[in-house]
């Protein structure tokens, strides 16, 4: 930043801008705010925050640099949520004849952001004196310094906040993931017992099935014992009955026989009888 801030700029309007593009940062929201004190006093301290921003993505000069590149533009655009854009921004100072129809800047200076943002008018601006409104604009610088403090504060605060839910993330993701893990395991247990009952309750069917198969051999050995002592009882009945028929059947011959042979002693005996009358 220089020593000592310049009060007048030389030669024709449009020599004037591009004098005033040149400054750093610094001179040139301050040559802003003196020739617009009265219409942008609340805006002191939001100019000082685009001062430090430029300063900040102006990656080579810094806070002694005077305009950022195109993408650096673009993004300190964004960090204020403006919806414009260089070329909208180069467009519009063009129609207003602040930079001529071929000119072609390699950089974006802030007093361009500035002339676009509140719509002022540039001429004005070039042409106002400077000095005024030296001890507001210290005064709003200080609050600046302020405002940075307090955002610096509120941004380590904000850090350590976002540390802490991180830590507070991996904690809770830590916990998920043994949940999870503990959830899985009970589950593989939990089958494990399905499983392991499943078998049983087949065991058991099995060691039934068996039973009531040995049950019923059992009971069909039984039902063929009784049948065949059943058989065996006809079987001696039978037995029995045909040798009471085989002794009757004998009774009745030697019945048989003895008569026949009483039969043939009598008529041997009426012959001998007979034979010994006619003798």
């Amino acid at each position: 930043m220089s020593a000592q801030f310049p009060t007048t700029l030389n030669g024709t309007d449009n020599e004037k801008l591009t004098e005033l593009c040149g400054f750093p940062y610094h001179q040139q929201a301050v040559w802003f705010l003196n020739a617009f004190w009265n219409e942008h006093e609340g805006e002191a301290e939001k100019l000082w925050a685009f001062v430090d921003k430029c300063s900040e993505f102006d990656y080579e000069k810094h806070e002694e640099g005077c305009g950022l590149d195109e993408m650096n533009a673009h993004r300190f655009l964004e960090a204020f949520d403006e919806t414009m854009t260089v070329r909208e921004m180069r467009a519009n100072l063009r129609e207003s004849g602040a930079i001529g129809e071929k000119e072609r800047p390699k950089v974006v200076p802030l007093i361009h952001v500035l002339l676009f943002k509140y719509n002022v008018d540039w001429k004005r601006l070039v042409n106002s004196s400077q000095g005024d409104n030296a001890e507001k604009i210290a005064q709003a610088q200080d609050r600046l310094a302020q405002v940075k403090e307090a955002f610096k504060q509120s941004e380590e605060a904000a850090q350590q906040a976002k540390k802490a839910l991180a830590e507070a993330k991996q904690r809770e993701a830590e916990a998920m993931q043994h949940m999870q893990q503990q959830r899985k395991q009970d589950k593989k247990k939990m089958q494990h017992m399905q499983q392991q009952k499943k078998q049983d309750k087949e065991k058991q069917q099995q060691y039934k099935s068996r039973e009531e198969a040995a049950v019923a051999a059992a009971e069909e050995a039984k039902q063929k014992e009784d049948a065949a002592h059943a058989a065996a009882e006809e079987a001696k009945r039978k037995e029995e009955a045909a040798h009471a028929a085989a002794e009757e059947a004998r009774q009745k011959q030697l019945r048989s026989s003895s008569s026949s042979s009483s039969r043939r002693s009598k008529t041997k005996r009426r012959r001998s009888t007979c034979s010994s009358r006619r003798s």
